[in-house]
């Protein structure tokens, strides 16, 4: 199992296959250094 991150833990590089065929690289992706990230499930 992962560690959880701690404070002042960098984000770990994400990339996302979105519905409309494109990808999202997190955090390289993101106009900020600020970023709140909401994990939906969507279908149960």
């Amino acid at each position: 199992m992962e560690e959880k991150l701690q404070q002042g833990d960098r984000f770990p590089s994400l990339t996302l296959n979105l519905i409309n065929g494109e990808t999202l690289r997190i955090p390289e992706d993101m106009p900020s250094r600020y970023l709140v990230l909401l994990f939906y499930r969507g279908h149960w």
